[in-house]
């Protein structure tokens, strides 16, 4: 079964290739990522983007801890800066780090901004 409002696609990282899941929502969006055959719970981030006052997204992490929360939360708020709306990003990498959130959003990007 096909939906509309939901998008995958897999992308290759330094950590190894990727699936993405993402589904549009009438208020936000919800992005899944996993290095995983399928998605799962891990790491998790809800961002707002700019406005009302605020020059930068704001961000909270939820299953977060250490390095990981603040790696989920970047890249919850690039998101919900490309999409102008609120983003729930859940990532279940096994080896995230710096080099793999960075191929995360160049992922995320060039599959969202048209």
């Amino acid at each position: 079964m096909e939906f509309s409002d939901i998008r995958e696609f897999e992308s290759d990282t330094s950590g190894g290739k990727l699936k993405f899941r993402m589904m549009d929502l009438e208020n936000g969006a919800l992005v899944l990522i996993t290095d995983s055959p399928a998605f799962k719970l891990g790491l998790s981030a809800v961002a707002i983007p700019p406005g009302q006052g605020r020059n930068e997204p704001t961000s909270s992490g939820l299953f977060t801890m250490g390095l990981g929360s603040t790696l989920v939360r970047t890249i919850a708020e690039k998101v919900a800066a490309y999409l102008n709306k609120t983003c729930m990003i859940v990532v279940h990498v096994a080896q995230m780090d710096r080099a793999v959130m960075v191929d995360i959003i160049s992922a995320l990007k060039s599959n969202l901004v048209e």
